[in-house]
């Protein structure tokens, strides 16, 4: 059976799209660590790093970087964690490989709890994230 960001990335389930190419897209994680946690997911479907050569993951790593500068930009934070799993021993909730992009501020340093944002709010997010990538094209 499909996973669900492979739902996702087809449009069969709904996302906050912060940024989309040719091979990749990020959306926001809708159980956050903190408003702008965004995962940058490969269209082509993998479970773990492993199922990547080396060029993918350069190029996965290369995508959350750039998507790091403008999650930071948007939720004005004091710094990222860049954060990757794999396997469920690991806490890979999604077997479908992804980056976590986790914008973290100083006042915050030391909490790592998932938080729920209102619709209103994740999209409030995503449309400032875009528009901060946007910026850096």
């Amino acid at each position: 059976e499909e996973c669900v960001f492979c739902k996702i990335l087809a449009g069969r389930l709904p996302s906050y799209r912060v940024y989309e190419d040719e091979r990749h897209v990020a959306f926001l994680d809708i159980n956050p660590f903190s408003a702008g946690h965004t995962l940058v997911c490969p269209k082509r479907h993998g479970e773990t790093l492993w199922d990547l050569d080396e060029s993918e993951i350069a190029e996965v790593f290369k995508v959350a970087s750039k998507v790091s500068m403008g999650v930071v930009s948007a939720t004005k934070a004091d710094g990222f964690r860049i954060m990757q799993n794999n396997g469920e021993a690991a806490n890979q909730a999604v077997a479908h490989i992804h980056v976590h992009v986790i914008p973290h501020k100083l006042e915050d340093k030391g909490r790592f709890n998932r938080m729920k944002l209102s619709d209103k709010e994740m999209a409030e997010v995503a449309e400032s994230i875009k528009a901060e990538i946007a910026k850096l094209a």
